[in-house]
């Protein structure tokens, strides 16, 4: 944990004096999220004394016990009329002592509602990237809401940057390693730089089919490669509505291959680079399990991406710049990996925890904001 700025207070409910077990409501628009990002954080914060009361708007597969709330949705919908009511309900019936909210829906509701408790918010990613018009209503969403917020935990530089300068009353914290890893599954394999003129070069894409996740322009960068001369194969990883476009896929015979969901261990442990085309991230996961394992990666210089530690960078959609970056990285040049234990969900856990007892007690270390 570092200091790096001073920590405004927020206004907040009365604070219980005693937090040493408090009881953590985690709450989620759906409840693929606690299955996805929550489930060794919340195995971590019993250990830790805490009870954790989890809810999301749909049943999870991992939390058999999370309460299902019909009010909340993944995207704002007319049932969300009822979402006051439910979640003061769920609140007071499980004598929850503080928040944490994560994904927007879920997040934005339960800081309107006015619960009675401390709500802490587990920002995955703003909404936005630049200055899109389009993006106006989201922002003003988000300015009117921070001032109903009570702690914020944010994940990459530039939503950090937009809280520092509206929410500069309101405590926050940035993990620099998100929701962390079980680093007991992603294991840090030896060093294995590309064998040039010995092996192919093997590149391994992971994420949604979708526009965000801009797949066409991995497919482009094997075609540059290969127009290169470079012996290249990409696996593909994921499903999504672009899953068939054309964009998607090589006319060029075993140059892009196309897996849908699977496990990306597998494919991590015998790539040499792991290559990230988003058009922005909150902070993009499969990449610091790439990194966990040891695999270098590559990707557009965006939002989120270009907070993942070590990662090289090209100018957003410059696939030739991509390219010499990906050969760079697969050569073995290019900055240190972290260790992998920097990486792990036991310092995410333990951090979050911290910060929540914080909240409710409304104490902070002097002139600290958390990092780690």
């Amino acid at each position: 944990m570092t200091g790096s700025a001073d920590l405004g207070t927020a206004a907040a409910p009365e604070r219980r004096a005693d937090v040493a077990a408090p009881v953590v409501g985690l709450l989620t628009s759906i409840g693929g999220t606690l299955d996805a990002f929550f489930l060794e954080i919340t195995e971590r914060w019993r250990e830790q004394g805490a009870v954790v009361e989890s809810a999301a708007g749909s049943l999870a597969e991992t939390f058999a016990e999370a309460t299902v709330l019909p009010s909340i949705t993944r995207r704002p919908s007319p049932r969300n009329w009822r979402a006051r009511a439910e979640l003061r309900e769920w609140v007071r019936g499980r004598g929850i002592d503080v928040v944490i909210t994560n994904t927007a829906t879920a997040s934005m509701l339960v800081r309107a509602a006015g619960v009675g408790v401390p709500v802490v918010y587990f920002c995955h990613g703003l909404h936005w990237n630049g200055d899109r018009l389009a993006d106006l209503p989201f922002r003003a969403i988000e300015r009117a809401l921070v001032h109903r917020t009570d702690g914020i935990v944010c994940i990459n530089s530039a939503d950090q940057d937009w809280f520092d300068r509206h929410a500069t009353r309101i405590p926050r914290l940035r993990l620099l390693g998100g929701v962390g890893l079980d680093t007991e599954r992603f294991v840090r394999r030896a060093p294995m730089p590309w064998r040039e003129g010995e092996e192919p070069l093997r590149l391994v894409w992971c994420g949604e089919f979708s526009e965000r996740k801009n797949p066409a322009a991995a497919v482009r960068l094997a075609h540059v490669l290969r127009d290169r001369g470079v012996d290249v194969v990409l696996d593909m990883l994921g499903e999504g509505e672009l899953f068939d476009d054309p964009s998607s896929r090589s006319d060029v015979e075993g140059l892009v291959i196309r897996h849908g969901v699977a496990d990306p261990v597998p494919h991590f442990e015998r790539s040499h680079v792991l290559v990230q085309t988003s058009r922005w991230e909150g902070l993009p996961r499969v990449g610091l399990e790439a990194i966990a394992i040891g695999l270098p990666v590559v990707g557009f210089d965006v939002k989120g991406v270009r907070d993942l530690p070590a990662v090289q960078l090209a100018p957003e959609d410059d696939v030739e710049a991509l390219a010499d970056r990906v050969l760079g990285a697969a050569r073995g040049e290019g900055p240190a990996l972290p260790e992998a234990s920097t990486l792990s969900y036991v310092h995410a856990a333990d951090t979050l925890l911290e910060f929540a007892r914080s909240t409710i007690s409304g104490e902070y270390p002097h002139g600290t904001r958390y990092a780690l």
